[in-house]
């Protein structure tokens, strides 16, 4: 089934659908997440919603004061609907390749299994900036910390099977500068534009979407990348005065929190969720992508690429 034409009480799910209308009526009762990002904005949405449909969840944060603070107050004022024990939390700093690798190593001592991994933290900032490994900020957080965390969990995950993947990506990647032949990933020679570096990133971010499906085929794991629309959240607030004043004459076309969950949710539960090879969604459908996206050839290339910058010990036992 065509997910535009999905329907819930008679409703098609589109632009305005909710987190929750997306959900309704899935029951996630013994299945576990990793939500990155879970402290804020649509990362804190999808956790809340996935425990809401029974759920548990592990929140993979930064801070943990505000994690745990996070915890208690969704369990505060979940109605009684939400308890404590659906969330564990856990530190992860995806600008540190050594904080995603202590991450992983530490669930990987857990009997957690991982049915969904939501990869959805990220920044998108103006001035270029680097990891502490050396990166520009944009390619080592949104993409190389994410691309490690994928790869560490990816044997629990499918041991975990039927699973799924979800990365939240942008349409932002419709601006990416990236070329076919990944020159200049750290943004030494081009003219610095953050708006192209997070484009090249979210790009990045569907392209390994892209190459995980190749790769999984036939284990039970899927993944999938989303554009979740223009969200009302905290991520531009690094950006530039004029950069927040144009986003004021984006304002009647934005969505709210719950409203830029909501694709995220549908990626994550959905069994009706596109036809085959449908890997990229907008407004819960199908949506366009850029050339790049798609080839193969370019993105097995960026895998082994991710693979050798993060030095993760692939199946062939190649680094």
């Amino acid at each position: 089934m065509n997910a535009a034409t999905t329907k819930a009480a008679g409703k098609p799910f589109g632009r305005r659908s909710t987190a929750e209308e997306v959900s309704e009526g899935i029951d996630l009762t013994g299945r576990h997440a990793i939500v990155t990002g879970a402290t804020a904005g649509i990362g804190l949405e999808t956790a809340r919603v996935i425990a809401l449909r029974g759920g548990t969840l592990t929140l993979a944060c930064r801070d943990l004061a505000k994690a745990e603070a996070v915890r208690q107050r969704l369990v505060r004022e979940g109605g009684g609907r939400l308890k404590d024990d659906q969330f564990a939390i856990e530190r992860l700093d995806l600008a540190s390749l050594a904080s995603v690798r202590a991450f992983a190593a530490a669930f990987l001592l857990t009997d957690r299994p991982i049915h969904l991994l939501i990869n959805n933290a990220g920044l998108m900032i103006p001035d270029r900036r680097l990891t502490l490994d050396g990166f520009e900020a944009h390619f080592g957080t949104n993409h190389l910390g994410h691309f490690l965390l994928t790869t560490l969990l990816l044997d629990r995950i499918r041991a975990s099977a039927p699973a799924r993947i979800v990365n939240v990506a942008s349409d932002a990647m419709h601006f990416a500068s990236l070329t076919p032949a990944f020159e200049d990933l750290n943004w030494e020679q081009r003219k610095w534009s953050g708006w192209r570096a997070y484009g090249d990133s979210k790009l990045m971010n569907l392209m390994f979407t892209n190459e995980l499906n190749r790769r999984l085929a036939g284990s039970g794991v899927e993944s999938i990348a989303l554009h979740p629309g223009i969200v009302t959240t905290d991520l531009a607030r690094d950006q530039s005065t004029w950069m927040k004043a144009i986003g004021l004459l984006f304002l009647p076309f934005s969505k709210n929190v719950a409203q830029g969950a909501a694709t995220t949710l549908f990626a994550a539960t959905r069994a009706d969720l596109a036809e085959p090879g449908a890997s990229y969604l907008s407004h819960c459908a199908p949506a366009r992508t850029p050339k790049l996206a798609g080839d193969a050839a370019l993105e097995k290339a960026l895998w082994e690429r991710s693979l050798e910058l993060t030095a993760v010990v692939s199946d062939s036992g190649e680094s």
